[in-house]
């Protein structure tokens, strides 16, 4: 079975799609399975992380700007 889930952002940035996911899963008869996301974007990439705590994203966001900040040549 296949889903497509579009995602518009608004740049850089970390967005959470957990919602989007489960509810293309809740449209199917699927119980058990492993889901498997491709991302089909050159700049994008898959991070899995808990959610907790809003600083857990606010750091990590932090952290990625200083370790490749936006405009680095």
């Amino acid at each position: 079975m296949t889903c497509i889930i579009r995602i518009k952002t608004k740049g850089p940035g970390l967005v959470e799609i957990t919602r989007d996911v489960r509810s293309a899963l809740g449209s199917t008869e699927v119980k058990d399975g492993i889901c498997h996301l491709f991302i089909q974007h050159t700049s994008a990439s898959l991070l899995i992380q808990e959610n907790a705590d809003p600083s857990a994203k606010r750091d990590l966001e932090n952290w990625l700007s200083r370790l490749v900040p936006e405009d680095d040549p």
